[in-house]
Parts: C-alpha cells; structure tokens; sequence
C-alpha cells in the first residue's frame, strides 16, 4: 500500500496511529508530500488536494482520513472501533475531532486572511478548540496500554496538534486531568513514531 503524508497533518496522525497500532507499517510506504504545491500526482490520485491518501495493494485509491480507518479496520485488527462501548468510546472521540477540525480552520484561514484569529469565524474555531479540550478533561479515552481506538487517537492526536500549532498558551494549563493523561502516553510506540514536525 502507498499513503500520501505530510508531517503535519493531525488527519494523516489518525491513520498513521492505526498504521502502527494493526501493525502495519512494513506494509504501507510513506509519500511526504505538500499539498500546496499541488503536485501532478498527487492531484490525481485525489483532486481534493487533502492528506491522506492510500492506494490500496490492489489500486483503489481511499481519500479523506475517517474512509481510510473504515478500511484498515477491515484488513487488520485489533479494531479501532471497539464494539463492547462503542457509543462511550466515539462520544469521547467525537469533540477532540471537532477540536481538531477548528485548529486547522484556523491554520488554513490564516492563508487567506491576516485577521483570521480574531474575525467571527476564528473566534469561534478558538472556542470549539477550547471547548473540546475542555470535554476531554471530564471523559478521558483509555489510555494506549490498555486499548488503541479511536478515542485515544482522536484525544493525543487533537492535544499534541494544538500544542504543537498554537504556542502562545499553556492549553492544558486548567486541565489537569488531560495532561496527567498525555503525560501517560508518552513512550507509547505509535504515539511517539508518529508525532508531527516541521
């Protein structure tokens, strides 16, 4: 299998987290690639422009993160969406996706506009990401040790990409919980294997 990546990505975190959790990575080859650019490539294979991407080891092409989960969990276990608790598990995922998806609104708003951050929009990006932190606190996913799903994917994913894209706080600071939780992960292979750099 083929995965278009970049180093940034918290959607391509998500499927490289179940890359490694289903084991995986011998199987699937890496592409970094800048969407911006817009490579010739890279375009057709999803005329979106988005990461991720994968071609599968019989050339269907999966674009769009949470379509390429779908599919990994079917060739691979364990699953990531586990079906003992599965409405606890995805109530947990679901704001720390939602946080996620406001942080790189704002990230890909500041290409277009200056005030992006402090406009109605970004305002509001601001506060889901708040929001969804928030939540977090109060319903933790399982730790990694204990089980891989889709809520812990979405929980690291969603805290270190904040972090890592919005240094001028301290998100965690009033959220003692969350960071006694992250601090728990930290050595978990996949966690680690897969954090976002420039």
């Amino acid at each position: 299998m083929h995965l278009y990546i970049n180093t940034t990505s918290p959607f391509v975190r998500l499927v490289r987290l179940a890359i490694e959790e289903k084991g995986l990575t011998s199987k699937v080859e890496l592409e970094i690639v800048d969407p911006w650019g817009d490579p010739a490539a890279f375009l057709k294979a999803n005329p979106a422009g988005r990461v991720p991407v994968l071609t599968t080891d019989d050339d269907h092409i999966i674009a769009e993160a949470h379509l390429i989960l779908r599919y990994l969990d079917e060739i691979a276990q364990p699953s990531i969406f586990p079906s003992e608790d599965l409405a606890r598990t995805l109530s947990i995922a679901a704001p720390a996706l939602g946080a996620t998806e406001a942080a790189t609104a704002i990230i890909i708003g500041r290409k277009s506009s200056e005030a992006f951050d402090t406009d109605m929009v970004g305002s509001k990006r601001y506060r889901t990401m708040a929001d969804g932190l928030a939540r977090l606190e109060k319903a933790l996913p399982r730790d990694f040790a204990d089980r891989p799903d889709i809520a812990n994917f979405a929980a690291v994913t969603a805290v270190d990409y904040i972090v890592f894209r919005f240094t001028d706080r301290d998100w965690l600071a009033d959220l003692p919980n969350l960071r006694a939780w992250r601090d728990r992960q930290k050595g978990h292979p996949s966690v680690e294997a897969t954090m976002p750099y420039i």
